[in-house]
């Protein structure tokens, strides 16, 4: 009798494996590629905490009875939250807003990415937001929108006070 050995080869050829090797490359390469952009990382950041901020703010309008403002200053493209110095009605929008994460300084982003500005939409509205006591917006519709001229980032404040994230 004549025993055959059968030998089966188990796992991969040399081929299959440089194949996965060179795939798992080029998948490499083009994730790196996109996580190497961090300019609109932190563009997209920054409008976050703006469109936070301003919905803050309308919520702190209704909390404390009193009238709050969002500056938007397009010369720094940063924003700070303001509320009446004296009281609810009259002083001006002097008394800075605390931040609520550290009670110790304003409520304010003046970080924007190198790049990028905050403004109103082409056509827009008004430079400041203002929130009444019960959280309506005293002027009228308007858009802002942070841009580095290509991308951009838009929301809308409606008269309702509903801040909306487009």
């Amino acid at each position: 009798m004549i025993v055959v050995k059968n030998y089966h080869n188990s796992g991969f050829s040399l081929v299959e494996l440089i194949t996965v090797i060179v795939l798992l490359g080029i998948l490499a390469v083009v994730a790196l590629g996109n996580l190497g952009d961090q300019d609109s990382f932190a563009a997209r950041g920054f409008y976050e905490d703006t469109v936070s901020a301003v919905r803050f703010a309308q919520k702190l309008a209704v909390v404390t009875g009193c009238e709050v403002q969002v500056n938007i200053d397009t010369a720094t493209d940063s924003y700070q939250i303001f509320q009446h110095a004296t009281d609810c009605t009259t002083g001006g929008f002097t008394l800075a807003v605390p931040n609520p994460a550290n009670r110790g300084v304003a409520y304010q982003n003046t970080n924007i990415p190198a790049g990028f500005s905050l403004a109103p939409n082409p056509g827009g509205g008004p430079t400041t937001i203002t929130f009444d006591a019960w959280g309506f917006r005293l002027e009228g519709f308007s858009g802002y929108r942070v841009t580095d001229g290509t991308t951009d980032y838009d929301f809308d404040v409606h008269t309702s006070g509903f801040v909306e994230a487009l």
